[in-house]
């Protein structure tokens, strides 16, 4: 975990009185700062490297805060938001903000790329971050997770490290033909094995070709590295023993027990589709709220501001699966007045979390 002056260099708590460079009675100073940070990089013996990209931006201060929180160092590979042909406005809106840009100890923009973008920038993203690595060999850990996944107990990061033991790498969640990249540990010379033996697949560009996922299985295999499967998977619910690589149900899992891991991109999205509870208020920056499912956003912004749970049926009626499925009525069709807290029988009626409507729903109180 970090101190309070860390939390402050980071913009978690504010600064008072501000470091000046000229009355060094106040501390700490310029030079107090310079001191004990200017060579923060040797100081941890592990990497986290954030992959992510405008569409993480209404959760990533939040992950990236929980990241710092665990004492590593953070580096945020962001793809570049914007195309030469987009507005000055459209780049301004979808790049990191003030808080974000100092939530992570260093950033990393990768050249711009085209199609495939997860493939294509996923691997850049992690491929200009592992040049970056190399310069420091106190990191003997590297993580690569995502800006829409976060760990809600930062201070269980050296237990995963701990749980690994003298293997290469250990993944949130991995079977016989993936091992997901949504948040993997690897120890440092694992790691570069990885990219390097990815890399020669990026030198020449091939339309709609592997998945970082199926890369990084048919580079452990044939690099015959050492695979941690941790004990505990997120599993699909309606089907045990298959596992849920987006852990889109905040199921158990050994990251969640450990570091409090959850995928809140994937968990937004699938509330949305199946019409349960979207993730917690906490999580989100409603300055970049536009950025996530933008056709149903405003609907859900409206129920976390509010509290009505009739902005929240109207979200669900909007983002039917088919677009023959999606209806579009005022929000009074869901209630005359405001619908706030617990609701069973409306929830019942709006097929809440997908449940039959039954007799005894449509009697609740």
């Amino acid at each position: 975990m970090i101190t309070e002056e860390e939390k402050k260099l980071a913009r978690m708590m504010p600064y008072d009185p501000t470091p000046s460079t000229r009355d060094h009675f106040i501390r700490p100073n310029y030079i107090d700062l310079s001191l004990n940070y200017n060579n923060i990089p040797h100081k941890s013996n592990a990497v986290i490297v954030c992959t992510s990209h405008r569409g993480h931006l209404a959760f990533l201060k939040y992950a990236l805060r929980k990241y710092r929180e665990t004492g590593k160092f953070v580096i945020c590979s962001y793809d570049p938001p914007a195309k030469p042909w987009d507005s000055d406005e459209y780049f301004d809106t979808n790049m990191p903000d003030l808080d974000m840009s100092l939530a992570a100890h260093m950033w990393i923009h990768k050249h711009l790329t085209y199609e495939e973008p997860k493939r294509n920038g996923w691997f850049w993203d992690v491929m200009y971050a592992q040049g970056v690595i190399r310069n420091f060999d106190n990191f003997e850990y590297v993580f690569t997770v995502n800006g829409d996944c976060i760990w809600e107990k930062p201070e269980g990061v050296d237990d995963l490290i701990e749980l690994m033991g003298d293997n290469d790498l250990m993944a949130v969640s991995s079977d016989h033909n993936t091992i997901h990249t949504c948040a993997v540990l690897f120890r440092r010379d694992a790691f570069m094995k990885v990219v390097d033996y990815m890399a020669k697949y990026h030198k020449v560009s091939i339309i709609g070709s592997y998945s970082p996922e199926r890369l990084l299985l048919e580079a452990v295999r044939v690099l015959e590295l050492k695979e941690k499967k941790v004990p505990k998977q997120p599993e699909e619910p309606d089907s045990p023993g298959n596992v849920d690589h987006y852990s889109r149900y905040r199921q158990p899992s050994t990251w969640n027990d450990i570091v409090g891991y959850r995928n809140i991109g994937a968990e937004w999205i699938t509330a949305l589709i199946e019409r349960f509870e979207p993730p917690e208020k906490k999580f989100i920056d409603f300055k970049h709220f536009n950025t996530i499912y933008a056709d149903c956003s405003s609907h859900v912004r409206k129920y976390y501001e509010t509290g009505d749970r009739r902005y929240l049926y109207k979200a669900f009626s909007e983002n039917e699966d088919s677009w023959y499925d999606r209806t579009y009525y005022p929000i009074e069709r869901y209630g005359e007045k405001p619908i706030i807290g617990d609701s069973p029988k409306t929830d019942a009626l709006f097929n809440f979390n997908r449940k039959e409507v039954t007799e005894e729903d449509k009697n609740a109180k």
